[in-house]
C-alpha cells in the first residue's frame, strides 16, 4: 500500500511536468493528491464501479474495459475540486491524466494478479483437506 502510494505520488509529479493544464504547487502536494486520490478510491470508487455495472452489462462488457480509466478520472476530478494545491485545467489533461494513472496501475499490479492466475500464491499452496 505505501509503496502503491509511492508510485502514484511519482506518477502525479510526472504528469505535472508533462501535461498541460496538470498543475501542483509542491512535490509534497504529489504526496498529498496521491493519499487523497487513495482514500477516494477506497470509499467511493466501488460506488462509482457500481453506477457502471448495469451499463457495462447493458454494453455486453464491453464497458468493464474502461472502468478502471472512467473512475479514476471521476475520482481525479473530485481530487482536483476537493484540494486548492492541485489543479486540472481542461478536460484533456484530465483525460491524460486519468489514462496514465490507469497503465501505471495495472502495470503495477500486473505482477500480482499474473501469480494469482497461474496458481503461484504468496503464502503457498492451498491445503486440501
Amino acid at each position: 500500500m505505501l509503496m502503491h502510494l509511492l508510485v502514484l505520488a511519482f506518477t502525479i509529479l510526472g504528469l505535472s511536468w508533462v501535461v498541460p493544464g496538470f498543475h501542483i504547487r509542491t512535490a509534497g502536494t504529489a504526496i498529498a493528491v496521491a493519499i487523497v486520490f487513495s482514500l477516494l478510491n477506497f470509499f467511493l470508487g466501488w460506488v462509482i464501479r457500481g453506477v457502471l455495472f448495469v451499463p457495462a452489462i447493458l454494453t455486453l462488457g464491453l464497458l468493464f474495459a474502461f472502468v478502471p480509466f472512467l473512475v479514476n478520472a471521476v475520482l481525479l476530478w473530485l481530487t482536483d475540486k476537493l484540494m486548492g494545491s492541485f489543479e486540472i485545467e481542461s478536460t484533456a489533461g484530465l483525460l491524460i491524466s486519468a489514462a496514465v494513472i490507469t497503465l501505471v496501475n495495472a502495470a503495477f499490479y500486473a505482477p500480482l494478479f499474473s501469480s494469482a492466475l497461474h496458481g503461484n500464491y504468496r503464502y503457498g499452496s492451498p491445503r486440501w483437506v
